[in-house]
């Protein structure tokens, strides 16, 4: 069977192409030998998974170790039900021993014969370690799925027998999931109090956490099915991929799969093009597969609400960088993978997820528009953005109050109405690319549409000074290899609607800029 690219679950080497899960976590073995305790953890579909049982095979073919892995996820559903959440986790533990190793390794049924099921965890761990003729390296993944009581009985119960290891408890133990065990806040409806993760696991030494592929990582994961098919990749497409992931392994496969084998597959014997890599990137936004899903949902969760929000604006909505409610909401969207820092502030963590964001807060409300593509297309197929500009003032003239009282993104909502408004226009027949993060104070776009591109820049009133403004978009157009450009600025309120849509051409350094107000 010829391998294919891996969006869906851990890689398996035979069937996927696979570049070596533990390049990316060299630091892991040494934390192992040490006989310590650590957490691993990165966003969904990074390849964690991958890595760990990659890791749990290495060390029991290598011998020194009995290593085994397990994911206690089930155990959500216990909730605080500390005697439910540990016979799941025995029960998802019996099944791996089964699975992953030898029969001279199985627990004894002494093992599971446990009267206290509150420390039941703990007492299997301890019976079967003195059982082991060598020392166990444990790694539980998903365990900040869990919630409340049976997430602090599992780290308290670790942290009860750790003076014991490594004869009576696992040598080396290795918590995964999305988020460093000292952000998690845990609810004990027992103690009916809060109880910060890093005091019920104090026993961590450390935290790793898995990277992106780095653009010789793509380079080399392309390379494998080029030689497995012939089919070629120009170097400029493999950079445009990265560009485009900026090395997040799920979109890097997905835009691999969808290139190579999807229902829009590039011929097998034709070279694959940066612009192939656009149309598979537009595929996977519109699409919206699990991986992508999943993060848009997030979105209107308030935490992730309250730093989006700021990415979007421009601004700081009124929040400051000590503001320890507003630095922990960011930690928690950082390990959602939705954003990242940059020299300009934060931003969205690439071009792709950077598309998701905007598309997905005004779908709803762009199916309701009429706004017929026909209507701005002439007879040449090109875009008439004037007749665009026109009808948009229009529109905003009746229904900009009703976005200044949205429930979702207030402060960003104008910014929101105007991109909606281009996307339903330019689907099917051209581009929208966007660049924006928090501390820019504004949002660039381009709109492409057959051989033209039209520029824009996006600012709210409260952040507009004029010369900066005309700077920023004079470089935009320039970058863009233009000679002109719309600068748009957005008022706080519409206190008066025959002034929406006000617009002054303005000769700047040699460039046409077309200032609007709304």
């Amino acid at each position: 069977m010829k391998r294919f690219f891996n969006t869906a679950g851990p890689c398996q080497s035979d069937i996927h192409y696979t570049l070596d899960p533990l390049a990316r976590l060299s630091s892991v073995r040494e934390l192992v030998d040490s006989r310590k305790y650590f957490i691993l953890h990165a966003p969904r579909q990074v390849g964690k998974t991958t890595t760990m049982i990659s890791f749990v095979q290495t060390l029991n073919q290598e011998g020194k170790y009995i290593a085994l892995y397990m994911n206690v996820e089930s155990a959500q559903t216990t909730r605080n039900r500390v005697e439910a959440a540990n016979k799941t986790f025995l029960s998802v533990m019996d099944s791996m021993i089964r699975y992953y190793l030898p029969k001279m390794y199985w627990p004894s049924p002494e093992c599971t014969q446990i009267t206290d099921w509150e420390d039941g965890f703990r007492t299997f761990l301890s019976r079967w370690c003195t059982e082991l003729p060598k020392p166990l390296v444990l790694f539980i993944d998903e365990a900040d799925a869990l919630i409340g009581d049976s997430l602090l009985s599992l780290l308290r119960q670790l942290r009860s027998g750790y003076s014991q290891r490594p004869d009576g408890f696992p040598h080396s133990v290795a918590l995964i999931g999305l988020r460093d065990i000292r952000d998690y806040r845990i609810y004990s409806e027992s103690e009916k109090r809060f109880v910060i993760g890093g005091s019920a696991f104090n026993i961590k030494d450390k935290s790793l956490t898995i990277s992106n592929f780095t653009l010789e990582d793509v380079r080399n994961l392309y390379a494998m099915h080029t030689a497995e098919t012939g089919q070629q990749f120009t170097d400029a497409a493999v950079e445009m991929i990265f560009d485009q992931s900026q090395g997040q392994p799920w979109l890097v496969n997905a835009l691999g799969r969808e290139l190579c084998f999807g229902g829009h597959k590039v011929p097998d014997n034709r070279t694959i093009v940066p612009e192939d890599v656009y149309g598979a990137g537009e595929i996977l936004i519109q699409r919206r597969d699990t991986h992508i899903d999943h993060l848009a949902d997030k979105l209107t969760e308030p935490r992730v609400m309250r730093v989006v929000e700021r990415i979007l604006a421009g601004g700081d909505n009124g929040f400051t960088e000590g503001d320890a409610g507003y630095n922990d909401d960011v930690q928690y969207v950082k390990d959602l993978g939705l954003i990242r820092n940059t020299p300009e502030g934060l931003a969205i963590s690439n071009p792709i997820y950077r598309e998701v964001v905007p598309r997905h807060l005004t779908w709803a409300r762009e199916q309701f528009w009429a706004s017929d593509p026909a209507w701005y297309i002439g007879a040449d197929g090109k875009l008439n953005m004037e007749n665009v500009l026109a009808r948009f003032f229009a529109f905003y003239k009746e229904n900009g109050e009703v976005m200044e009282k949205s429930k979702y993104y207030p402060e960003s909502a104008h910014h929101l109405m105007f991109m909606a408004w281009l996307q339903r226009i330019v689907n099917g027949g051209g581009y929208i690319r966007r660049e924006y993060a928090a501390g820019l104070g504004f949002i660039d776009m381009v709109v492409e549409f057959n051989g033209d591109k039209f520029i824009f820049e996006l600012k709210t009133d409260r952040n507009y000074k004029p010369d900066n403004a005309l700077d920023q978009i004079a470089r935009y157009i320039r970058r863009m290899n233009q000679r002109q450009g719309y600068l748009m600025v957005f008022r706080k309120k519409i206190t008066d609607v025959e002034k929406v849509g006000e617009r002054e051409l303005i000769e700047y350094q040699g460039l046409k800029v077309h200032l609007i107000w709304l």
